[in-house]
């Protein structure tokens, strides 16, 4: 497959997916088998890692700050990554780290060339502005500096973290035994390190705040 197919496979393949629901009780028997599927060119195969891996790049790219629009080119383009690039994944359980990898890498690309842009305010800033019932300035810098640091606490967790976030608060909620094939842990592991990684960003966070 030349890099120009594989880079209109890629866009396709995401496109489609960008708005896939993931099926709550689908778990895939064989992510090995399922990768060479995808390997074989199977647009079938493809859909269904899409499918189960959606919500970690989700929650990578968003956690980054960037626009809604920004947020699914760089969905879209981390699928075509893997699409160019799934030949040379020899691990089929390093997967969804490979994933979480290129969507940091993409988003903070994408982060700065937004930087490099002229932005031009939104109509609906003015909106607010008029709007007495809007929320004051002040709790509105608050909520965003809360919303800033949040972002930055998920980015500074290991990319197995980032992982296991992505699929616990997928929309619609993910069954365990899923969850568990999804990201290769233990099912009975899952609970506990779920309240560890909460708790350390919350201490993280409330470290921040008296800090």
């Amino acid at each position: 497959m030349g890099d120009s197919d594989a880079r209109n496979k890629g866009r396709a393949l995401a496109m489609r997916a960008t708005k896939v629901r993931v099926p709550e009780q689908r778990v895939c028997a064989d992510l090995g088998q399922l990768m060479d599927r995808c390997r074989a060119g199977d647009g079938r195969a493809w859909e269904q890692l899409i499918q189960l891996y959606s919500p970690v790049v989700w929650t990578v790219v968003r956690s980054h700050g960037l626009k809604q629009a920004d947020c699914e080119d760089v969905y879209q383009l981390t699928w075509q990554r893997l699409v160019e690039h799934i030949h040379s994944l020899k691990q089929p359980g390093r997967v969804a780290a490979w994933l979480v990898t290129v969507a940091k890498r993409e988003a903070i690309s994408r982060s700065r060339q937004t930087r490099r842009v002229v932005s031009v305010p939104d109509p609906a800033d003015f909106i607010l502005a008029s709007d007495m019932t809007a929320p004051a300035p002040e709790e509105r810098a608050i909520a965003r500096a809360d919303s800033q640091r949040l972002r930055a606490a998920i980015r500074s967790l290991p990319e197995e973290h980032q992982v296991l976030l992505g699929l616990l608060f997928a929309e619609p909620p993910l069954s365990y035994d899923y969850i568990a094939e999804a990201s290769g842990m233990a099912r009975g592991s899952i609970g506990p390190t779920r309240r560890r990684i909460l708790a350390k960003m919350r201490c993280e966070l409330a470290g921040e705040e008296i800090g």
